[in-house]
Order: structure tokens, then C-alpha cells, then sequence
């Protein structure tokens, strides 16, 4: 997870944005409760299944005329019931909600939101699945 000391504000309302569009999902909420739980910080013995903001790194991408970031996020999710087949239905409703994702921010425009990456894979607790998205989306100053 990124650091708040080393986030701008751009980033903070990617980050911010994200997350409060993914919570509001209907689909992510049908799966992860009402609210929804999609941390980006530590949760203390949250109920599964969980979504929990991992990474996320921003690089300048300006164009000729706009100034640009582009941020890469990576969401894990956490489920301990139905294995192989609950992580990928927990990863699949993040990843759909992503792709119906808009984003309005202040200040800045979004050009494209899009899914990166999708694994699932055990954890060192036999009944514990992580899932994994990797998304990229890139914006412009407005």
C-alpha cells in the first residue's frame, strides 16, 4: 500500500475514488456485504470475504499538451469458504465492477480504467484464497 506521506492529492482521489466506486457497486456489495468490505488499510479480524487495497504506484505519463499520471493498483481479496471457485467468483465481481467503473475527480479527467491481471492462489492457511486484480487507469489534468 502506498504511503500517505508519499501520495498527492491526484493520487489520494485515484485511491479514494477507486475504492468509493467499487463500495458502491451493487454486484460487490451482493458479495462483499453492505458496506462493502473493501479496506485500504489493516482491518482488524474482518469477516470474509474481504477486499483489501495491496499496492499502488504512480508514474508520470503527460502527453504534449495535458499533464498525466498513470496509477497501477493491485487489490487482494481474502475468502475461506469454497475455495478455488468462491476467489474467483470474489475477483470476477471486482473485476466486472471495474470495467463499468467511471471515475469523476476535481481536477483531473480519467482516460481509461482497465483490469491488468487476475490470479487466485492458496495462502499459507489451507482454507484462506487470495485473489489478486491488478488494474491500471490513467489521468489528465483538467
Amino acid at each position: 500500500m502506498t504511503s500517505a506521506r508519499f501520495l498527492t492529492a491526484s493520487d489520494a482521489a485515484i485511491i479514494n475514488g477507486v475504492l468509493a466506486s467499487l463500495r458502491a457497486d451493487i454486484d460487490v456489495q451482493a458479495v462483499f456485504g453492505t458496506p462493502a468490505r473493501i479496506y485500504d488499510g489493516e482491518a482488524p479480524q474482518p469477516a470474509y470475504p474481504f477486499a483489501q487495497l495491496e499496492q499502488h504506484d504512480s508514474k508520470i505519463a503527460d502527453s504534449v499538451v495535458k499533464r498525466g499520471l498513470e496509477h497501477t493498483l493491485q487489490i487482494a481479496t481474502y475468502s475461506r469458504q469454497g475455495g478455488f471457485e468462491e476467489a474467483k467468483s470474489t475477483i470476477g465481481v471486482l473485476r466486472g465492477a471495474v470495467e463499468r467503473m467511471t471515475l469523476d475527480l476535481p481536477g483531473q479527467r480519467v482516460v481509461f480504467v482497465l483490469p491488468l491481471y487476475c490470479d487466485v492462489l492458496r495462502t499459507k492457511s489451507p482454507n484462506i484464497m487470495r485473489g489478486l486484480l491488478r488494474l491500471r487507469l490513467q489521468s489528465e489534468a483538467v
